[in-house]
């Protein structure tokens, strides 16, 4: 029978040693935070300007690491950088020292009454325009050290590559460790122009809509798939404009290319817009908050979310709790 005394003790040794040489690299926490940037974006170029830093920097600290830990952290392909099972394995532990940073700075900036720092939101592109950005701007005047990134796009950035620390979704995430409640509803309803009214044949009621022109999404994976809204109304539609901003769409059907789906925060004061059946909403979506559990930990990210969660509160008459 082996001894498995001695093969331990080797591996013990060997461990201790690969720490001592670990150690002797002076690794900092840039180096990690800049492993971090690339394995969430998967591009040196993209981390480097989250980082406000040179591509090649980026790129000098990865080899820096790699080198110090004697592991492969990436696959470098022409299309951009993928974790190796060395840099996968590394993830969690970059993270919790992410944390750790993070819950550092929160205690030392907790006494002061100010908030620090920045937030990036994510929220559908109208959503972001119309309901939070005046919101935003105010609250950064008040708070001159919180910067609060806002972006606004049809297709909802990732929480898991910390594209955005808060999402405004109309798609919760289903996996991983977030925190996650329910902002509201939103009705959506059709709405038309006086021009195509006055040229088109009369709408009465729903069933007289479907042999209309329709002005939609574009639907090539560029947008949510939670925009695929009006095929679920409309049997095959006419469409004779599509987009990928619901803004190009608003002014698309106050010019009367057809009958498009909006919410009243879209077409709230447009007097060239006519809701067809305001008394009727054609169909009803959900908008969640969500966060990473860690980040939500953090004073600035609890800061943003309720603020957010206040623009909500204070406009019943736009989203039904």
């Amino acid at each position: 029978m082996i001894d498995p005394y001695p093969i331990i003790i080797g591996y013990r040794r060997d461990m201790t040693r690969r720490r001592t040489e670990i150690m002797k690299n002076d690794l900092e926490w840039t180096d990690f935070r800049y492993f971090l940037e690339v394995a969430r974006t998967g591009k040196i170029s993209t981390a480097g300007e989250r980082l406000n830093v040179e591509h090649s920097t980026v790129s000098r600290r990865i080899n820096r690491l790699e080198e110090s830990l004697g592991a492969v952290l990436f696959d470098r392909r022409r299309n951009g950088y993928s974790l190796t099972d060395a840099g996968k394995a590394l993830v969690p532990h970059a993270e919790r020292m992410e944390n750790a940073m993070l819950g550092a700075l929160e205690e030392h900036m907790s006494q002061s009454s100010a908030i620090h720092g920045t937030v990036r939101v994510g929220t559908p592109e109208a959503f972001g325009i119309h309901v939070l950005a005046s919101g935003i701007v105010e609250l950064n005047r008040q708070q001159p050290e919180l910067l609060v990134e806002l972006m606004a796009q049809p297709q909802f950035p990732s929480l898991v590559t910390r594209e955005v620390e808060i999402l405004v979704t109309l798609e919760p995430p289903q996996m991983g460790r977030y925190t996650v409640t329910r902002l509201g509803d939103v009705d959506y309803f059709f709405y038309s122009s006086r021009a195509y009214l006055d040229t088109h044949a009369p709408i009465r009621d729903l069933a007289d809509i479907a042999e209309h022109d329709f002005v939609d999404y574009v639907h090539d994976g560029s947008v949510s798939e939670r925009y695929r809204i009006l095929d679920e109304l409309v049997s095959k539609p006419k469409r004779r404009f599509t987009s990928t901003s619901v803004l190009a769409q608003r002014e698309a059907v106050a010019a009367g290319m057809g009958i498009g789906l909006l919410t009243p925060y879209v077409a709230t004061g447009r007097q060239d817009l006519i809701n067809l059946f305001p008394d009727h909403a054609q169909i009803t979506r959900t908008l969640w908050l969500a966060a990473p559990e860690d980040l939500f930990k953090t004073r600035r990210i609890r800061f943003v979310w309720d603020f957010i969660r206040g623009i909500i509160d204070s406009q019943p008459h736009l989203f039904r709790r």
